[in-house]
């Protein structure tokens, strides 16, 4: 089972925004909506563009090449079904923010 391995401080994510951070070889969105933090896969399997440059609309996260949508809760695509990208479980501690990567 993966580990808990540190991302970011909190504070280094713009609420309502997200940012790439490479880690354990794998490259993750972290999304700060509020005191919420959710971790995804970064690429969008659309065209490949990183979702760590996109923005919170409405609960879900905007891809900046194309604007497909992806649902914060579950990382479910609601623009083409069958285009999810896989949700890391997250949690803060201490204003930090770990992911099992």
């Amino acid at each position: 089972m993966p580990e808990w391995v540190y991302l970011c401080r909190i504070d280094e994510v713009p609420d309502g925004r997200a940012r790439t951070i490479e880690v354990a070889g794998a490259r993750v969105a972290v999304i700060r909506d509020g005191d919420s933090i959710v971790v995804i896969s970064d690429l969008c399997p659309h065209a490949g563009g990183s979702l760590g440059s996109g923005w919170i609309e409405e609960g879900e996260l905007l891809c900046p090449l194309h604007r497909w949508r992806f649902r914060l809760r579950d990382g479910r695509c609601t623009t083409v079904r069958g285009n999810d990208v896989h949700r890391y479980p997250s949690r803060v501690d201490d204003r930090a923010v770990w992911a099992r990567v």
